[in-house]
C-alpha cells in the first residue's frame, strides 16, 4: 500500500535512520583502537614531533637533570572520507523501509571499520614508508642517540622459530640512552592466510618438529599463550607482525578530526531530489593515521 510521503514523515524517517546508524556504529568492535593511540585532532594536521625516548630514572644526588625529548619532524594530515547510498522515492512511497534499514546498518559498520583499513594498511606500507626517525617503519638500521643499530625487520615466513626471534627482538630494543625499553609484546597480527598457522603456534600444547610424525611425542610449545591473536583482512598474505599494544603510546597513531557523521538529502524541493526522484544518505569523516614508535613492532614481509 502506498503512503503519502510528507516532509514530517521524511524528517521522522531520517531521525530514525540516524539513531539506527549511531546504534550500529557504537556497537561495532573495530581493531584500530587496539593497535593505535587514538586522539582527537583540532587542526588540518597534527605534529607528533615529541616521539622519541623519555629519560630513564637516575639516582638524584645533587640537582635534577632534565632530559630533553629528542624532536623529530613528523606530522599526520587529516583526510576527508565519505560513503553514500541513493534510494528511489518509491521505496518510501511503497512502504518498503525495512529494505533500507540493513543498508543503513551496513553503512555504519563500514564507517566503524574504515579506521582498521587505514591503521592496518600502515603496517603493510611500513616496509617502505618512513616513520619519525626518517627510516622505514620496519627497517634493519634504526638508530638514535646511544641505542646502536637495531632492526625490527624480518623476512621469514611465520613459524615457531621466526616468531620466537621476533618476540626476542622486540624485548631487546634500547632507547636513545642505550638502556632497555623493557617492552613486552602482547599481540600477533596476521591476515586470513596465516590464521590457522598462528592459532597452532599460540594455542597448541606441543609442536611436532620438522621431519617428525604424529606418532612421536611433540615438543612442548613455549609460544602457547604468549600473545593475543588478531586477524585482519587488510594484512597481506605473507605479512605478520608482533606488537606491543598495552602502553600509553602504541605502534601506530590515529587521529579523529571529525568522527563519522550521518546526513541525508531528503527535502522534496532539493534540486537533486527534484531531478533524480531519489534521496541520498551518507556518512562523512575526517581523520588521519601514522606511525608511532617502531620499537613496539616487529614486522615480516615473509619474502624469504
Amino acid at each position: 500500500m502506498s503512503r503519502l510521503v510528507t516532509r514530517d514523515f521524511l524528517e521522522a524517517s531520517f531521525t530514525g535512520f540516524r539513531a539506527l546508524f549511531e546504534r550500529s556504529f557504537q556497537t561495532a568492535e573495530p581493531l584500530y583502537s587496539k593497535l593505535a593511540t587514538v586522539v582527537d585532532s583540532s587542526t588540518a594536521r597534527e605534529s607528533w614531533n615529541w616521539l622519541g625516548s623519555v629519560p630513564a630514572m637516575r639516582e638524584w644526588t645533587d640537582e635534577r637533570v632534565p632530559g630533553a625529548l629528542r624532536t623529530n619532524d613528523y606530522e599526520i594530515a587529516n583526510r576527508r572520507f565519505e560513503a553514500s547510498i541513493e534510494v528511489d522515492r518509491e521505496t518510501f512511497e511503497d512502504d518498503r523501509l525495512g529494505q533500507l534499514r540493513p543498508r543503513i546498518e551496513e553503512l555504519a559498520l563500514r564507517a566503524a571499520s574504515h579506521p582498521d583499513e587505514l591503521v592496518v594498511g600502515l603496517l603493510g606500507s611500513g616496509f617502505t614508508d618512513l616513520c619519525y626517525d626518517g627510516r622505514p617503519f620496519f627497517a634493519s638500521d634504526h638508530s638514535q642517540g646511544e641505542s646502536g643499530p637495531q632492526s625490527n625487520l624480518m623476512v621469514e615466513k611465520l613459524g615457531s622459530t621466526s616468531l620466537k626471534l621476533a618476540i626476542e627482538a622486540l624485548m631487546s630494543f634500547r632507547d636513545d640512552q642505550g638502556k632497555p625499553f623493557g617492552l613486552l609484546p602482547d599481540t600477533l597480527l596476521v591476515g586470513p592466510d596465516n590464521y590457522f598457522t598462528a592459532r597452532e603456534l599460540l594455542n597448541s600444547a606441543g609442536i611436532v618438529l620438522a621431519g617428525g610424525t604424529d606418532l612421536e611425542r611433540p615438543d612442548g610449545n613455549a609460544l602457547a599463550g604468549t600473545l593475543n591473536l588478531q586477524v585482519s583482512p587488510w594484512v597481506a598474505a605473507e605479512h605478520w607482525y608482533v606488537l606491543a599494544t598495552q602502553y600509553p603510546v602504541r605502534p601506530l597513531l590515529f587521529q579523529w578530526r571529525i568522527r563519522p557523521e550521518f546526513s541525508a538529502v531528503t527535502r522534496p524541493d532539493d534540486e537533486h531530489v527534484f531531478s533524480s526522484d531519489s534521496y541520498r544518505f551518507g556518512v562523512r569523516s575526517r581523520c588521519g593515521a601514522g606511525y608511532g614508535l617502531w620499537q613496539m613492532a616487529v614486522g615480516s614481509d615473509g619474502s624469504a
